[in-house]
């Protein structure tokens, strides 16, 4: 009796979890049920309010139940045994004929229900999981959007928090050309008056013409350069660095004189020429330069500098830009390229230069930037990935 009763329950154990597919795996309980412990009837019903069977094997006889019981329930009626089992999702019915073992098949089906469950908790996990698997795609989209424009709009804020450095910018590169155009139009507006009664110099006047001109597109070039900063690069562009280098410098030059600082230029590479999206790395250039601009504003400084140095290693381009203006304490280094940190929060610093370079570098330019203190200054390492 003990060995009908073990290859039984290994049977009906075997059945048990072989798929995670709810419907398929209580189909193969309840078959597998129904045939080795010589049942008259077995049926799994998927809530406990169900009239129908969702899967059922032999004939199905009826069984009324006055409340839902909770636990393994046994009842012996006139003609047969009917036992409910209780499942966390639904219940098993089984009805077996008075001619069995019926305490050895009851113990061995409440000793099965804990397992059961685990099974069906198991299928419950798998179609939730197919489930955020067939919404993944879509989410991951609009997570990967959601970053897009909020980079985006950091982008844009960071533009506009620069505006008003760029118009103090402009400011200083005209200043000079303006003042010229005044002196020469007053010069000449003075030789009209005193040579009333002499002819005047053509030649004279055609220099000053020239001279006024000169200047005319001199501003006319600094607007080209400042709008063109503002252009977002659409394609990528086969550059010489010394000229990138140069143009981000010319942008904030009558700024960096006007402060009293030397910008020297220490080139390597005069020959490389890189493939990338030029505005953008003139943006991060002149963010790095206007920091070390404002730097200075804290400093007593006799001799304030900032070197520019170019050189490659491992295929990589190193551009370093490297101020005397004290460093950055060593308490927030960490904290440099987190978006909303700023050291000048009393000049109004928005906190998005260092951060939104950071991004330009890594998202667009495929590049990174390091930042150390050395020599009482800051370096700035941008490291771009170079073909030879």
């Amino acid at each position: 009796m003990k060995e009908k009763y073990l290859k039984m329950s290994y049977e009906c154990l075997s059945a048990i979890g072989n798929s995670f597919e709810l419907e398929s795996m209580m189909s193969e309980i309840v078959i597998t049920f129904y045939q080795s412990t010589k049942a008259l009837y077995v049926g799994y019903y998927d809530d406990y309010r169900a009239i129908k069977p969702l899967i059922s094997a032999g004939k199905e006889m009826d069984f009324v139940l006055k409340t839902y019981p909770q636990e393994c329930l046994l009842q012996d009626e006139a003609k047969n045994y009917f036992i409910f089992l209780p499942l966390k999702a639904g219940f098993i019915k089984f009805v077996y004929s008075k001619e069995v073992a019926i305490n050895e098949i009851y113990a061995m089906l409440c000793n099965f229900k804990r397992k059961i469950n685990f099974a069906i908790s198991a299928c419950e996990g798998v179609k939730e999981l197919q489930g955020l698997n067939e919404n993944l795609e879509s989410r991951i989209t609009q997570a990967v959007k959601k970053i897009r424009e909020h980079e985006e709009m950091l982008v844009l804020q960071s533009k506009n928090a620069i505006m008003g450095e760029m118009l103090e910018m402009i400011a200083h590169q005209w200043r000079q050309p303006i003042t010229s155009i005044g002196m020469i139009s007053n010069n000449m507006l003075f030789n009209i008056i005193m040579s009333e009664d002499e002819p005047l110099d053509k030649e004279f006047f055609k220099n000053d013409i020239d001279e006024i001109d000169k200047q005319i597109k001199y501003l006319s070039h600094t607007i080209d350069d400042f709008r063109s900063f503002f252009k977002e690069s659409k394609t990528k562009e086969a550059v010489q660095i010394d000229s990138v280098l140069h143009r981000s410098v010319s942008l904030i030059k009558k700024q960096l004189e006007h402060s009293s600082i030397k910008v020297e230029i220490n080139n390597c590479c005069d020959d490389l020429i890189i493939n990338t999206y030029k505005n953008e790395l003139n943006q991060v250039l002149l963010n790095i330069l206007n920091n070390a601009k404002d730097a200075f504003e804290t400093q007593k400084n006799n001799n304030k500098k900032i070197t520019i140095s170019t050189f490659t290693k491992d295929n990589n381009l190193f551009i370093e830009i490297k101020d005397n203006a004290g460093g950055i304490s060593e308490d927030v280094i960490h904290k440099i390229f987190e978006p909303y940190f700023s050291t000048k929060k009393e000049k109004n610093g928005t906190g998005l230069g260092l951060y939104m370079s950071k991004i330009i570098l890594q998202k667009h330019l495929n590049s990174e930037m390091f930042f150390r203190n050395e020599d009482g200054g800051a370096v700035f390492s941008i490291v771009m990935p170079v073909k030879k």
